[in-house]
């Protein structure tokens, strides 16, 4: 049985831009009868907190967005970074540096980390 936190480090780069399929990162059927069931493993604590935290971050973005009716556009626009950029950023997967967020949470007027005393 291949290690759940190598598959999930593979998946990790299939979402940043490397051309994968799931039998690539090791999706045996025999052992993993449906994709849910190879999510529902877990992997590495370090692996499965990063991409929790990600997408958290993520997600408290696009509720910033919403809540000031910007578009990927927008934000864009006031970050001087590309859409495609944003969307690389905002999917989940992205290593975000703590500048970038920073940058963020000026742009958005909001803290997006806080950290517990």
């Amino acid at each position: 049985m291949q290690p759940r936190g190598r598959s999930l480090q593979n998946l990790w780069g299939v979402a940043s831009g490397n051309c994968r399929t799931l039998i690539d990162v090791g999706l045996d059927m025999n052992t993993y009868p449906d994709i849910p069931s190879f999510f529902a493993e877990q992997g590495p604590e370090p692996i499965e907190r990063f991409v929790s935290l990600n997408l958290d971050l993520s997600q408290r973005i696009y509720t910033l967005l919403q809540e000031r009716s910007w578009s990927e556009s927008d934000l864009a626009r006031a970050l001087s970074i590309t859409e495609a950029e944003v969307s690389l950023r905002l999917g989940g997967t992205y290593d975000w540096r703590l500048r970038e967020v920073v940058e963020l949470e000026v742009v958005l007027g909001e803290r997006l980390i806080i950290l517990a005393e």
